[in-house]
């Protein structure tokens, strides 16, 4: 994690995201479950799994501290990752919180695979920074906290469709 400090933060709105995940499972249709990893592995932050099959997405989380306060305010019309995580091959889904935790967005690996890399700056707690590749979709799509039924139809869409991309997009 290139910014150490916001890591208890990060914890927090994962464990409040899969609560709120799974809660809404019980009531939709109880076909998936949400969990994160017991154990750092530095590769990925969980997945989701399709109890039918047992088939699992791993996914890459994070809680924005910028650029994305709340609902509606992501600063840019692009969705961003990093390359080094769209290359670990077991990771198919990125979910990016809002700062106030009222909303997050998603975006599949397989959209970002589409695009090609870019090169930026990007800063780091240190101070250092560092400039890697990064690739850019606008194929996201942003849910709301409340709405947490979307995100769960999304996810067994995809699981049933076998599909890892905007197509599984209601």
């Amino acid at each position: 994690m290139y910014h150490p400090s916001k890591y208890d933060a990060h914890n927090k709105a994962l464990e409040n995201m899969i609560i709120k995940f799974n809660d809404t499972a019980k009531i939709v249709g109880n076909e998936l479950k949400m969990y994160s990893q017991v154990k750092e592995n530095y590769r990925d932050d969980g997945g989701i799994e399709y109890l039918a099959t047992g088939q699992k997405v791993l996914y890459d989380f994070e809680k924005r501290h910028n650029y994305y306060n709340g609902c509606g305010g992501l600063a840019f019309k692009t969705l961003g990752q990093f390359e080094r995580k769209i290359l670990k091959q077991e990771i198919k889904l990125s979910i990016q919180c809002s700062t106030d935790e009222n909303c997050f967005i998603i975006a599949w690996h397989e959209d970002y695979k589409k695009e090609d890399k870019k090169y930026i700056n990007s800063a780091t707690q240190d101070g250092r920074g560092e400039r890697n590749a990064k690739r850019f979709t606008e194929d996201f799509i942003e849910i709301k906290y409340s709405d947490m039924g979307i995100f769960y139809n999304i996810l067994l869409n995809a699981f049933k469709e076998k599909s890892f991309n905007k197509k599984s997009f209601l």
